[in-house]
């Protein structure tokens, strides 16, 4: 009988949520180049800026991964040292002490690329698109 209520209780709430989603929006840009030479060597710099910050925010999160996998290779052992000391069986493996799933910083390069391409007189237009539950306005 208990689990029937919680059943029904979960139910009614996933239910409660799912109805109470509003539409959800992803802000997109559309970029218009500044008329002038200038302007537009200007972009080309903050292309490669961009460029730039992308390949560095990559090799810094495939830096961490590398270190968290050594990290995870030397308490593997570290574990696997202790355990076969006292007797106890080897229950882990490598991957039990990996942490390289944190590794996966956001570069959020493009903020700094729209104010550039601002400031060398292009035009950053943005708007909100609807991406689900569209029809619940």
């Amino acid at each position: 009988m208990m689990k029937q209520f919680y059943f029904v209780l979960s139910i009614l709430i996933v239910v409660g949520i799912l109805t109470g989603c509003g539409p959800v929006y992803k802000r997109e840009y559309a970029f218009v180049p500044p008329r002038t030479g200038m302007g537009k060597m200007c972009i080309a710099q903050c292309v490669q800026n961009k460029n730039t910050c992308e390949q560095m925010c990559q090799m810094n999160n495939e830096n961490c991964r590398l270190r968290a996998h050594q990290d995870a290779v030397y308490q593997f052992e570290m574990y696997k040292h202790e355990r076969r000391k006292h007797g106890a069986p080897v229950k882990k493996d490598v991957s039990d002490f990996d942490m390289s799933y944190t590794c996966n910083h956001s570069c959020n390069c493009e903020p700094t690329y729209r104010s550039c391409y601002s400031a060398c007189g292009g035009q950053v237009l943005e708007r909100d698109v609807c991406v689900a539950f569209c029809d619940k306005k």
